[in-house]
This record gives C-alpha cells, structure tokens and sequence, in this order.
C-alpha cells in the first residue's frame, strides 16, 4: 500500500467512532463517482500525472531558460504556490516568485535583480489576474528602461488563450506563450507545466513528484484509507470541528501549508460549509499558537507532518562547565522530542489529531502527500454536493474590481 512506502498515517482522540460507519457509507457514492470520473480520465488535475509526453517539453522550456543567473516568476495563487511548495525542498536561489502588488515589496524585488540575466515566467490561467497584469507591465516598463536588445525572449506567458490581457501583451512584445491546460485550475495545477517548469529549473526530479502522485491515486482506486480519512473528517467537522490546524515539523513544507490553505479553503468554501484551515509550524508556533490550540474553543482538528531521518544534521556540545540538557544530542533528537510532546498535550487535551509520518521527504513523497490532498478535498466536495473547481464568490468579487477600475 502506497501509504506505507511513502509515508504512514494514523488518527488519535476520534470521539464518537461509532458514527465514523455513519459517515463512511455518506462517502461510497462519493467515493464510487471519484473513482470512476479517474478511469474515465474526467479529472485533468488528476489524469496529467499519467502524461509521459508533456514533461520532455516541459524539459526543452527549461533548458533554454535555465542559462540565466535569475528566473522571476509573476503570479498569485494557484499560478504560484503550487510551483514554490515544490521548489522550496531545494536548497537554491536561482527562482524566486513575485505574488505581491505591495509597491515596496515590488521595488525592493525588482532593485536586487539584473535585468540582462534574468528570465521572467509569467503564469495566469485567465490571463486577466489584475497582480499579474500590473507585476507584468511593471517589469516592462523596467526593463524598457535598461535598453536591453530583444527583451521580449527574457519572457514566457503561460495562459490559456490568445484572448486575455496577459496574451495580448505577450503577442504585443514578441514573447513565446505556453499553454495553461484549460481543464486545470490554478490550485489544482501544480503536476501540470505550472508547478513542474518551476521544479526542472531548480532540478528537481519531477518523473518523481508525479510518481509519488500516481501511486497515491492508484492505491485510492483499490484500498478505502483516504475515502475513509475524509470520512473521519467530515464526522469531526459534524461534532463541531470546524478548524482544520495543518502543522508539519518540516520548515521546506512551509510553502506546502500555504498551498494546501487554498485548496482547501477556496474548493470547500460554498454554501455555509466549509472549514477553515490554520498553517501552523513546528516548532516556531508551539510559541505563538500551542497556547490557544489547548485552553481555547475545542473546535480544532490537527494533522502534524513529522519527519524521521533529516538530510543535515548537527550535534550539540555542551560547553567546558557549563552542562546543559542537550549536550551529546542531534538537533534531529530535539525536533523530534519538541513534535512528540506537541502531539502528547494536545492528546491529553482530548483533542482530535492525525499524523503523516515521513521517514524521508523527496519528490515522491511531496508528489503523494499533494495527490492526498487533492483527493480529500474533491471527495469531501462530492459527499456535500459542492463543486470542487470554482470559486464564484471570488469571481464577484474580480467583477467588482474591474468595474472600479472602470471609473
């Protein structure tokens, strides 16, 4: 079973188990429609990680742009955070992602880079992300400014038409554009060209990530631990545990937490369900929020992310007479005693906790654990009768905008 090799999971302090039956036949026809709509290759999101042709274009993108000493990627949302979750497991400076229209943020951004050797990756789905635009007609402008020759082939506009702000502006410079797979949103798009460009530029295998993807879905379609996990879920958030705590003991999943924020909050969100998720890392925020977690309302429920063996390590030496309690110990040793006795308080508390225990993080473990989430969250949206891929609250609220900057 693909949770074995990749990762475990367990759950602690379930109350009223026996209702989890309850919810467990709530998520068969759920369940049944999932599997079926992944035969039928119905779901892009899912059905790319299958693709073996895609990645050796993907691969000849980032062996023109890769000669540069900076890659800057323009984008907010799903066109970002998809591609740092993965980039963020390597140790490098070579890309960096521009989410922000914050005016100080955008020129202290812009005043640290070389405009000759930089590539800019440009990423909106609709092409009309009003971040996007201005980030984009910003850098232009800037780069006007050097009097770099033949700018336009520092640049790559992936969108899904030729009919949008961002495409007209890439075809008005000369720029070559790539294609966003229409059938895939943004927060679903990290296995597609919008998270695996980013990743083959800071060289990062992502055959992996996608394998890791595919033995998660493989094992979905035979064994019922994930349908069974959101069973669990739903019964929680039915009892009145209407916050989702995500908290790895991982700083390189920090990006992840950010990533699985929108997923969750933007695909479930509708119709007065939804619950709302909490980035929290171990173990800064056992200083910030662990207080909270354990005195206040007991309407959370926690999913730690722990880590068994870390690639760097370090051993602690007590200084000449002066003994402490961590001398002769690895970091590693600490980390694990500081996520033990997290998870240890919060189940004296009584409160609803599960564990994905990782013995190593690679691609195909990040690859899976991202497949997981993708299926809970569709699941949870077909047992409940929500529509996992839109967002039309967020739509008004674009529609509004536009109609401000028509004024």
């Amino acid at each position: 079973m693909p949770e074995k090799t990749l990762y475990s999971q367990s759950f602690k302090n379930i109350p009223a188990l026996k209702n989890l039956a309850k919810y467990q036949k709530v998520f068969s026809p759920a369940k049944t429609r999932l599997r079926q709509e992944i035969e039928q290759k119905k779901i892009s999101a899912i059905d790319v990680v299958f693709n073996k042709n895609d990645l050796t274009v993907f691969a000849n993108l980032a062996k023109k742009i890769s000669p540069y000493e900076k890659i800057l990627v323009l984008g907010v949302g799903g066109s970002s955070l998809g591609g740092k979750t993965l980039t963020a497991t390597k140790d490098q400076n070579k890309l960096e992602f521009l989410e922000s229209i914050d005016p100080t943020t955008i020129k202290n951004c812009l005043s640290k880079i070389d405009f000759k050797n930089t590539f800019f990756l440009v990423v909106s789905k609709s092409g009309e992300t009003i971040e996007t635009i201005c980030q984009t007609l910003i850098v232009l402008d800037q780069i006007r400014n050097t009097k770099i020759k033949n700018f336009a082939q520092q640049f790559l506009f992936i969108t899904q038409s030729e009919d949008n702000s961002i495409a007209k502006i890439a075809k008005k410079i000369g720029a070559e554009i790539a294609n966003h797979p229409e059938k895939i949103g943004g927060r679903y798009s990290c296995f597609s060209i919008v998270g695996m460009l980013p990743a083959l530029l800071c060289g990062i295998d992502v055959k992996k990530i996608r394998q890791g993807a595919k033995k998660i879905v493989k094992d979905f379609l035979k064994n019922d631990d994930i349908a069974n996990s959101c069973a669990t879920q739903l019964c929680l958030y039915e009892q009145g545990f209407h916050n989702n705590v995500i908290m790895p003991y991982i700083d390189s999943l920090k990006n992840f937490t950010d990533w699985y924020r929108q997923l969750w909050a933007e695909s479930l969100g509708k119709s007065g369900f939804g619950s709302t998720p909490i980035n929290s890392m171990g173990t800064v925020d056992q200083h910030s929020q662990l207080q909270l977690y354990l005195e206040g309302p007991k309407d959370k429920f926690f999913t730690f992310i722990t880590l068994d063996n870390h690639k760097n390590d370090f051993l602690l030496k007590d200084l000449d007479s002066c003994e402490t309690l961590f001398g002769g110990k690895k970091l590693s040793d600490i980390v694990k005693i500081e996520q033990e006795t997290t998870i240890e308080v919060l189940h004296q508390k009584k409160l609803p906790i599960r564990i994905f225990k990782v013995k190593k993080l690679d691609e195909e473990v990040l690859g899976g654990l991202m497949m997981q989430c993708f299926l809970e969250t569709i699941l949870i949206s077909y047992a409940k009768g929500i529509n996992p891929f839109d967002q039309p609250a967020v739509e008004l609220r674009k529609e509004l905008a536009k109609k401000f900057l028509k004024k």
